[in-house]
């Protein structure tokens, strides 16, 4: 399968919450918290927008979302930190989006279902910066956003699990 070969359509608050257990598959890390109760915040945020991407028989195979970030939520006021006022000023300016969630079906990773529902999704945002997190080991997620223009900001962040972050950000203007 190549990135040609999935639909990718973009799913309304209603329709996003009402796949939470196909959600669940492809997300194989989130906790039932994650997906029961922080998709819903996530999806009641201002900008929220949500890609999913369909196998041809139906099956949704990928999906990707985020949203405009704001102070006062829980991961922005952390980055924020992490940056300083003047890493916020640059990266997490008002309307900045933050690129929450990308995952693809383990079977279906490297065909380009992954980079197709990045691109796409920026083809939806206005905004001046994107800022996301990923874990310092994930080679394969680096690797597509370096590609992808993105650059590492914040090179460490423990946001109290344990496992160590890394913040990257990606000028839109």
């Amino acid at each position: 399968m190549h990135a040609t070969d999935v639909q990718i359509v973009e799913l309304g608050i209603d329709e996003v919450l009402g796949r939470r257990a196909e959600l669940g598959r492809l997300w194989p890390e989130a906790s039932r918290d994650r997906i029961d109760e922080i998709l819903p915040r996530h999806a009641a945020r201002d900008g929220f927008r949500f890609l999913g991407a369909f196998d041809a028989d139906g099956p949704l195979v990928g999906f990707v979302y985020g949203y405009r970030g704001a102070p006062g939520q829980w991961w922005h006021d952390r980055v924020a930190r992490a940056l300083g006022r003047s890493g916020s000023r640059r990266w997490l300016p008002k309307g900045h989006f933050e690129f929450t969630e990308l995952h693809v079906d383990p079977d279906r990773r490297r065909r380009g279902i992954g980079g197709a529902l990045h691109d796409a999704i920026f083809e939806l945002v206005d905004a001046p910066t994107s800022v996301l997190s990923t874990q310092t080991d994930n080679e394969p997620a680096i690797a597509l956003y370096e590609g992808r223009d993105w650059e590492v900001i914040v090179p460490y962040l423990d946001f109290g699990s344990g496992r160590p972050f890394l913040i990257m950000g990606r000028d839109l203007r």
